[in-house]
């Protein structure tokens, strides 16, 4: 289980928790720094950002995060294709192993449920090109969120640049 502290865009500290296949989070307080495990998976579907109380008497929000593996944080230029037409320039924001969020610029007609292509080159040594096939999970404005095809074979590449 890990949990971690980011800045939101107004500068205010947003703490971050995922959480683990036994439906616990960790949490860290802010201001003592005492760490709990907390039951929360009756939240998954419904909530996401709860509010926890410290022994300490802190108050702070958490974000929870359910999903199986985390998403590294990355800025690496692609391409991306709607099999039904259309496509253009992609900045690959996040990519775990079972998918990527990335940026778009300008007017673009990705929804939600299509099938797309993804095609990037890792930041590694090797410059590895990576060819995805993914379902578009989530469209918030120029931010896509999307799932990989279950039945690719998992890339020794991508595993290995997630690990570094």
């Amino acid at each position: 289980m890990r949990s971690e502290v980011i800045f939101n865009e107004r500068g205010q500290v947003q703490s971050r928790a995922f959480v683990a296949e036994d439906g616990t989070a960790a949490f860290v307080c802010p201001n003592c720094e005492m760490s709990r495990n907390v039951p929360v998976f009756s939240f998954r579907g419904n909530k996401h950002s709860i509010n926890i109380r410290c022994r300490c008497q802190e108050t702070f929000t958490i974000d929870l995060d359910f999903r199986k593996s985390h998403r590294k944080p990355t800025k690496l230029s692609g391409f991306y294709e709607i099999t039904s037409g259309g496509g253009g320039r992609a900045v690959i924001s996040d990519i775990s192993r079972e998918g990527l969020g990335f940026m778009v610029s300008g007017v673009h007609n990705v929804r939600v449920g299509q099938k797309i292509l993804v095609n990037f080159a890792l930041d590694d040594k090797h410059n590895t090109p990576l060819k995805k096939t993914a379902v578009v999970r989530s469209v918030d404005q120029n931010r896509i969120g999307c799932e990989f095809k279950r039945d690719q074979a998992f890339e020794k590449s991508l595993g290995f640049y997630l690990r570094t």
